[in-house]
């Protein structure tokens, strides 16, 4: 009966001790979490789009409309000759007028002189030459003698052949001075006007001598290192002061980088004005794609990640083919309007 009491009361202390925190106690653990790592609602999409892909570079041209030449005094020279009138037909190359220079002139017509006075002092020597063979023979003169009056007037004939090619190097000099203050025309066209009264004169500061007007162009003229990929005779849209116009390429057989654009119509613009054609250096029409930053390369697989019926983040395997302007090209493993995850 005693062990009995004492049990008890030693339940009883054992209740009471641990309730006073003097026992230590078992730990105790919160219940785990449900965690859901992804939900669907925060996930970025990203549709597959069907479309086209395209690459391309800008090319500029300038415009180019009525071709026309004004020929301005140069300030410095006298004009000494105009060759054209109004209403002349001229090409490139054509004299339109010529300056004065007095120090090449004058040594041209020196240098002129004085082979004119050689060519006479030759062709009397060699005249000389002749009598006096002659005379030699009809006197019975050695061959002796002969030979000798022959060579006394061939080397005098030498020495002025000498001077005679001296002199004719100025002379092509002085030309060629001259030559060089002669102004041409630079295009194909009509002189429209004439300042017939600059001749003799320094001319008129900043006013034209010569007018020339040429052919009407009405095309942007273009250098590009992509003009090989222009086609000849395709219409095409260009963008000039943010409007846009068709035209028609155009290129040249002897150049690779010359290209053309020919509006459909008259443009009203000033020369130089750009324009602006986007030429296409790669192209896939009517494909799927998707921005390249989401097709994740795995080895030699590609894949995309999209939602799954619960709500997860799941993997996908899709081929790609040509990768444009950050868009991969989509060739199979999801359909068009089909919806992955972007982030």
């Amino acid at each position: 009966m005693k062990r009995k009491v004492f049990a008890c009361l030693g339940l009883i202390a054992c209740v009471s001790l641990t309730s006073c925190g003097v026992l230590p106690t078992e730990e105790e653990f919160d219940a785990a979490p449900v965690v859901k790592q992804y939900e669907g609602t925060k996930f970025n999409k990203a549709t597959v789009v069907r479309g086209d892909l395209v690459r391309s570079e800008d090319i500029t041209g300038k415009y180019k409309g009525t071709v026309r030449e004004e020929i301005e005094p140069d300030g410095v020279s006298v004009i000494k000759k105009i060759y054209v009138k109004k209403g002349m037909k001229v090409h490139a190359g054509d004299r339109i007028m010529q300056y004065y220079i007095p120090g090449s002139e004058s040594a041209l017509r020196k240098a002129q002189n004085e082979i004119e006075k050689l060519n006479m002092q030759i062709r009397h020597a060699r005249k000389l030459m002749e009598l006096e063979t002659a005379k030699q023979k009809k006197l019975g003169g050695s061959q002796k003698d002969i030979n000798s009056a022959r060579n006394q007037y061939e080397q005098q004939i030498k020495s002025y052949e000498s001077s005679l090619k001296l002199l004719k190097m100025d002379e092509k000099i002085a030309k060629e001075e001259i030559k060089e203050e002669e102004v041409t025309a630079t295009v194909d066209g009509v002189v429209t006007f004439v300042d017939e009264e600059a001749e003799g004169t320094f001319g008129k500061s900043e006013k034209p001598v010569v007018k020339i007007e040429g052919k009407t162009k009405n095309r942007f003229e273009a250098n590009s290192e992509y003009a090989s990929k222009c086609r000849d005779g395709e219409v095409v849209t260009i963008e000039v002061n943010a409007q846009e116009y068709k035209a028609t390429i155009r290129k040249e057989k002897d150049s690779s980088e010359a290209v053309y654009f020919y509006p459909t119509g008259k443009l009203n613009l000033e020369d130089d004005v750009i324009c602006t054609y986007k030429v296409a250096l790669k192209e896939k029409k009517n494909v799927l794609y998707l921005p390249s930053a989401i097709v994740y390369a795995m080895g030699d697989k590609h894949v995309v990640y999209y939602e799954d019926e619960n709500g997860l983040k799941a993997m996908k395997e899709v081929t790609v083919g040509e990768v444009i302007n950050n868009f991969t090209e989509i060739t199979g493993g999801v359909e068009e309007n089909e919806q992955v995850i972007a982030n």
